[in-house]
C-alpha cells in the first residue's frame, strides 16, 4: 500500500509543530543541558565532556537527550538545528543506547530520509533522496570509506566509539568538496573526561549473540590537564541465517592534553576488525523456470563454511585547537585511514524447476584490496563586526591523497552440476582460487581545496550564510589493460542559505548548494571509473525549537538536478565481473521530509520522521526503483514518575512503501517486488541501583517476514525475524 498524499501535506507539518508546541506548554522550560534525571535511572554513560575555556553544547553523552545544542555538520559554523539552513538529524548517544543501535547500519536504518539496500549479509548501501550516500566524515573530516560495491563500507562499524552521528541531508560540497546530493554522515567520536569514570555492558540475545563493551576515561595528571579514554568492544554469535556467524571486535584510544588554558592537542587511534563466517553473496533464486516465484524460509543459505568477507579499518589522527580571547579559534587535523578486505564467496544463480528444485548453479568469486588515505585540514573560525552587527566566519583548507589496490577473480561457475534449492545442506568444496588469474585495479585520488563560509546578520531576525569551495581533483585509475586519467582544477562549489526567525520558536529558511561528485564507486564496461557528476540542490523549510532547544522539529521541501549521474546498464559488466554503469544527464529528485527529535515532556523522549521523494533520470525512467519512495518512523521512551521511576518503557515503528526491480533493468531480468511493511520494536529498562540497570530490546515484535532485496540478479534475501537482546549496564 502507498501512504496517502494527505499524510505528506501541510496538515502533517502543522500537526507536528502544533503538537510539539502543546507539549511545551504542558511542561515548564528548563535551561538546555540541565535536563533533570532521576538518579536511580541514569544511563551507564560517562559525563559530558568539558574542554578548557568553553562548554561543548554539541556533546550528547550524559545529557539523556535525543537532540543536540549545536552542530557544525552543515557549514563548519557552530549553529543550532534551528539556525542551520538544511535538513539535519542527530542520533544521540542516549538514543543509540535506548535502541541498541550498535552498528552504523542500525543508526542509518533508523534515520529519517535514509533507505538501506542490503544485497546480502555484508553489502549494504545507503541512499537518501534517491542517491547513494558516499559522504562520510570523522569529526568533520571527509573520508572515503572503502569500496561500497565490495562491502567494505561503513554499515558494520561499531558505534561504541561515537558520541553522536550527524546526518545532513542534501548536498554537502562546502565541507566535503565532493559527493552525491544525498546526505553526509558525520561520525563524532567520544572525548576524554577530566574525572575518572568507567562503564561496562554485557549483552546476550537471540541466536546466541554475545556483546561486551568497556569504556574507561581517566585523568593522567591530578588537575586533568592530560587525560585519556579507551573503548573496547567484542561481539559474536550466530544468526537467523543458517551457518552465518557475524563477528567483530574494535578498539578506540585517545589522549588529550591542554598545553595552555587555550590550546588543546589530541592523539587517537581506532581499529575495527570485522570477520564474519559463512557470509552470503546475493540471495537465493527468486524465479522458477515456469515463471512463478520461489518462497524460502528466512534461514535458508547456500554460503559455505569457507565463505567469508573480512574487513579491517584503522584510523590514526592528531588534532590541535587553539582558542583566542576574542572568540576565534584555529583547528588543525591530520588523519590517516586504512582499509583492507578479503572475500571468498559462493552464490546461486538460475531458474530451478519447481517440481524437482534442480536448475540453480553455484557461482564463486574472490576479491581482495587495500587502501590508504592521508588527509590534512586546517580552519579558523570566529565572530567579527561589520556595520554595527556581529557576524561569523570560517575559512579553511583541505588536502587528501588516497591510494587503493584491488585484485578480483571475476565471478565464475564453480560447478556445473545443478543444485537443489529444496536441499542446500550439501557442502561445496572451496575452489582453488590461488590457481586462477585475477584482474588488478590501481587507483590514486588526489584532492585539495580551500573553503569559506560567512554568516551575516542582515537584521535581528534575518541571517544570510554564503560560502563556497574551490576544489582540485585528480584521479589515475588502471583496471586491467584499461587506464584513465582525469584532472579538474579550481572547481567551484557554491553554498547559500537564508534563515528568517519568525519568532523565538519558529524560523524559515531557503538554501542552495552546488554539486561536484567524482564517481569512484562506479565503473563502465571497460572497468574505468565514471567521470564526475555535477548539479545543484535547492531546499526550503520551516523549523521549530521548543523547551529551550530540547525539542526540534522541521519540515523541508527539496529539488535536485544532476548530470552524468551513474546509472546501471542492464546485462553489462566490468572486466572484474561487477555491474557496469553509464553517466546519465537530466536526473531529477524532489520531495518532502519531516523530522521531530528531542524531549516532549520531562522524561519523555521522542524521535519521529516522514520522508517522501520522487526521482527519475533524463529519459523519464524511475531512478533506483529498488528503494522505497516513502519511509516513516517513530521511537519514544518514557520514564515513569514517582515510585515507578526506576522503570523506563519505550517502543517504535518503522514503515516503508513498496519497492521493486523492473524486468530487464539494472541487475534484474524478471524483476521482483516487495509490498509496503511495518516493523514494531519495544524496549524496557529497570534501574537495579544508581549504577546498574538492565535493558530488554525486542525487534520485529510481530515477526513480519519481508525481503531486504527482491530481484537483484533475480534473487531474494530476507530480513531478520523477531529477536531479543538483554543488556546489563554498569557505571562507576
Amino acid at each position: 500500500m502507498n501512504v496517502p498524499r494527505s499524510v505528506l501535506g501541510p496538515a502533517v507539518a502543522a500537526a507536528i509543530f502544533v503538537g510539539a508546541q502543546g507539549a511545551c506548554a504542558a511542561e515548564p522550560a528548563q535551561p538546555h543541558g540541565e535536563i533533570e534525571q532521576n538518579t536511580a535511572q541514569e544511563e551507564p554513560t560517562l559525563p559530558a565532556v568539558t574542554v578548557t575555556g568553553r562548554v561543548d553544547e554539541a556533546t550528547t553523552e550524559g545529557t539523556g537527550s535525543y537532540t543536540t545544542g549545536e552542530t557544525t555538520a552543515a557549514t563548519h559554523l557552530p549553529l543550532s538545528l534551528q539556525e542551520t539552513p538544511q535538513s539535519v538529524t542527530v542520533i544521540t548517544r542516549q538514543r543509540m543506547d535506548d535502541q541498541q543501535l550498535n552498528s552504523v547500519q542500525g543508526v542509518l536504518d533508523n534515520t529519517t530520509g535514509v533507505a538501506s539496500y542490503q544485497s546480502d549479509s555484508e553489502r549494504t548501501s545507503f541512499y537518501s533522496r534517491g542517491f547513494l550516500i558516499n559522504n562520510v566524515q570523522y569529526d568533520g573530516i571527509p573520508t572515503i570509506v572503502g569500496n561500497i560495491v565490495n562491502g567494505s563500507g561503513i554499515g558494520s562499524l561499531d558505534t561504541a566509539f561515537y558520541d553522536r552521528v550527524e546526518v545532513v541531508r542534501g548536498a554537502s560540497g562546502l565541507l566535503t568538496s565532493t559527493g552525491n546530493p544525498s546526505a553526509a554522515i558525520n561520525l563524532v567520536r567520544k572525548r576524554p573526561t577530566r574525572e575518572f569514570s568507567a562503564s561496562a555492558s554485557v549483552g546476550v540475545g537471540s541466536w546466541d549473540t554475545h556483546r561486551g563493551v568497556a569504556d574507561v576515561s581517566t585523568p593522567l595528571t591530578e588537575d586533568g590537564r592530560i587525560r585519556a579514554r579507551m573503548v573496547g568492544t567484542y561481539q559474536d554469535g550466530h544468526s537467523y541465517i543458517d551457518g552465518y556467524k557475524p563477528q567483530r571486535k574494535s578498539f578506540y584510544g585517545i589522549i588529550e592534553a591542554d598545553l595552555t588554558p587555550h590550546t588543546t592537542v589530541s592523539l587517537g587511534y581506532d581499529y575495527q576488525d570485522i570477520t564474519p563466517k559463512g557470509s552470503t553473496w546475493g540471495g537465493l533464486p527468486l524465479w522458477f523456470s515456469d515463471g512463478t516465484q520461489a518462497e524460502y524460509s528466512r534461514p535458508r543459505n547456500y554460503a559455505q563454511d569457507w565463505s567469508h568477507s573480512d574487513n579491517t579499518l584503522k584510523t590514526a589522527f592528531a588534532e590541535m585547537e587553539h582558542r583566542f580571547n576574542n572568540g576565534w579559534k584555529i583547528r588543525a587535523v591530520a588523519n590517516q585511514y586504512r582499509t583492507a578486505y578479503d572475500a571468498e564467496l559462493l552464490g546461486l544463480v538460475g531458474r530451478p524447476d519447481r517440481a524437482t528444485g534442480l536448475g540453480a548453479f553455484p557461482v564463486a568469486l574472490e576479491s581482495e584490496g587495500r587502501s590508504r588515505q592521508n588527509t590534512f585540514d586546517v580552519m579558523a573560525s570566529g565572530p567579527f563586526e561589520l556595520l554595527g552587527r556581529q557576524h561569523d566566519l570560517v575559512v579553511g583548507a583541505t588536502s587528501s591523497r588516497r591510494t587503493a589496490s584491488q585484485a578480483d577473480i571475476a565471478p565464475f561457475f564453480a560447478g556445473f552440476a545443478p543444485v537443489n534449492v529444496y536441499d542446500l545442506s550439501t557442502a561445496f568444496a572451496r575452489p582453488n582460487f590461488d590457481a586462477m588469474a585475477s584482474i588488478p585495479t590501481r587507483t590514486r585520488i588526489k584532492q585539495s581545496g580551500v573553503y569559506s563560509a560567512a554568516r551575516f546578520s542582515l537584521a535581528e531576525p534575518l541571517k544570510l550564510i554564503v560560502g563556497g569551495r574551490f576544489s582540485n581533483y585528480e584521479i589515475d585509475d588502471v583496471a586491467g589493460a584499461s587506464s584513465l586519467h582525469y584532472k579538474k582544477s579550481s572547481e567551484f562549489t557554491p553554498y547559500a542559505g537564508l534563515v528568517y526567525d519568525i519568532d523565538k520558536t519558529y524560523s524559515a529558511y531557503v538554501s542552495y548548494t552546488g554539486i561536484f561528485n567524482p564517481q569512484t564507486d562506479y565503473r563502465d564496461s571497460r572497468g574505468n571509473v565514471l567521470t564526475p557528476s555535477k548539479g545543484k540542490t535547492k531546499e526550503i523549510g520551516l523549523k521549530g525549537a521548543y523547551m529551550e532547544g530540547r525539542l526540534n522539529a522541521s519540515v523541508a521541501l527539496f529539488e535536485t538536478e544532476l548530470d552524468n549521474a551513474a546509472q546501471m546498464v542492464a546485462g553489462t559488466y566490468t572486466p572484474g565481473g561487477a555491474q557496469a554503469y553509464r553517466g546519465s544527464d537530466g536526473t531529477k529528485s524532489r520531495g518532502i521530509e519531516l523530522d521531530l527529535q528531542g524531549e516532549l515532556a520531562h522524561g519523555w523522549n521522542i524521535y519521529a520522521g516522514i520522508a517522501h521523494f520522487t526521482a527519475q533520470d533524463g529519459d523519464g525512467v524511475r531512478l533506483n526503483s529498488q528503494l522505497p519512495r516513502t519511509t516513516a518512523q517513530l521511537f519514544t521512551t518514557y520514564q515513569l514518575p514517582g515510585e515507578w521511576s526506576k522503570l523506563t518503557l519505550g517502543g517504535g515503528v518503522k514503515w516503508q512503501s513498496r519497492f521493486y526491480q523492473a524486468p530487464n533493468t539494472g541487475t534484474s531480468s524478471l524483476g521482483g517486488e516487495q509490498d509496503s511493511y511495518a516493523l514494531v520494536s519495544l524496549m524496557g529498562r529497570y534501574a537495579i541501583t544508581k549504577q546498574t540497570n538492565v535493558a530488554v530490546n525486542v525487534n520485529n515484535v510481530f515477526d513480519k517476514k519481508y525481503a531486504l532485496q527482491k530481484g537483484d540478479f533475480d534473487t531474494v534475501g530476507y530480513g531478520a525475524p523477531r529477536n531479543v537482546m538483554v543488556t546489563l549496564n554498569y557505571r562507576y
